[in-house]
């Protein structure tokens, strides 16, 4: 597929020399005449790089490119600022607000093309890189983490994220009988005779559902119990932050092991799973407490509240939060009919009862995580 390009400039001279120089190459140009249309577009077409001029009368290109750092949706987009203005304070001015490069205008159409395919294979590589770490862990055990985690990721994946979902953990792994996916390698095979393996080992193990969702399997029988080690996570980790764009971990309850702090440590985003009960959220606070102590900053952890089973005297979300100190992911309801319904046909609740409200929960919730940074409940 042609990558998209983006051109605000209200100069019409300029949007077509500029479309044809990169329309001869092969892209797809979009084209704004001012800043404000240029916005709009970035936020719903989704170029794959802007190129901004920055004398416009109603937003400056300055202007433009700060809003487009400041908006999650467009934050990474690449930004190459075409302008005249070609004076030393001009350039910084614009990489202050934001640009990855600057080209004064006149600018060689061949000198054009080339910054453009620098910045997209960069923009590539980054993002090839850069695959964001999710971690699902419960204050406790039985809180639904490994539910959570599954109908979360599988959403992620059939939004056209490309996720892995990894059962970090010592012990049997559910998610694949959530799945109805039998494994040919588990993680606790994979490490039973050494704690480091190849990048290219893991990500050989992985397992796809249909949905798109690549999995790395827990243990699946006593004998591929393990110990992990910070060595075994550290290079699971890496290889399949390598390989995907989200990696999604699910960790049930807190070990507090090394291993453990290995993988929160290096997870983007924490979302601790707690049910409404006083045992629950009690432990949820002392592991919040724990996780602070690591290192872990407050705006990188979320508070997912799972209601397992209906209560007359269940917390409201703002009596949790205000409790935790912390903004919420979300709030899953009550839904043993439709859980267990789901169980019968070996298939994620999302997936089968896709328009029940514990699916629209569980929906809120992915597209919170998909958001750069995270978007959280605030109250």
């Amino acid at each position: 597929m042609a990558k998209r390009i983006l051109v605000v400039d209200d100069d019409p001279t300029a949007l077509r020399l500029i479309g044809y120089s990169l329309q001869q190459e092969g892209y797809d140009v979009l084209t704004a005449a001012n800043g404000l249309d240029g916005l709009t577009q970035a936020r719903q077409l989704h170029p794959d790089l802007v190129i901004l001029d920055i004398m416009m009368p109603d937003l400056d290109g300055f202007e433009v490119c700060r809003r487009l750092r400041a908006d999650p949706a467009t934050r990474r987009l690449p930004v190459l600022m075409l302008t005249a203005k070609g004076q030393v304070a001009d350039k910084v001015a614009g990489f202050r607000a934001g640009a990855d490069d600057y080209l004064v205008k006149p600018a060689d159409p061949g000198e054009l093309v080339a910054r453009v395919a620098a910045l997209l294979t960069r923009a590539s590589y980054a993002e090839a890189k850069e695959a964001r770490i999710f971690t699902f862990v419960g204050a406790k055990g039985g809180v639904g983490t490994t539910t959570a985690a599954v109908n979360a990721s599988v959403l992620l994946a059939k939004g056209g994220h490309n996720v892995v979902l990894a059962e970090v953990r010592n012990t049997f792994g559910t998610a694949c009988l959530q799945l109805n996916i039998r494994p040919r390698v588990s993680l606790g095979r994979l490490f039973r005779e050494r704690d480091s393996r190849t990048g290219r080992e893991i990500t050989g193990a992985l397992m796809q559902h249909p949905s798109g969702l690549k999995i790395l399997a827990g243990p699946q029988q006593p004998e591929e119990y393990l110990e992990l080690t910070p060595a075994m996570v550290s290079s699971t980790l890496d290889a399949l932050r390598h390989s995907a764009e989200m990696v999604v971990l699910d960790m049930m309850s807190a070990s507090f092991s090394p291993a453990w702090r290995e993988a929160v440590e290096r997870s983007d985003f924490v979302a601790l799973v707690t049910e409404q009960d006083p045992t629950s959220l009690a432990a949820a606070k002392m592991l919040l407490m724990l996780l602070k102590g690591y290192g872990v900053p407050p705006s990188s952890i979320g508070g997912l509240i799972v209601h397992r089973a209906r209560s007359s005297t269940e917390m409201s979300a703002l009596q949790i939060s205000n409790f935790l100190e912390l903004g919420l992911l979300g709030v899953i309801p009550s839904a043993p009919e439709e859980c267990a319904s789901a169980a019968r046909l070996g298939s994620p609740v999302v997936l089968a009862q896709p328009t029940a409200a514990i699916s629209q929960a569980f929906a809120q919730v992915a597209e919170r995580l998909s958001a750069d940074p995270v978007i959280l409940q605030q109250f």
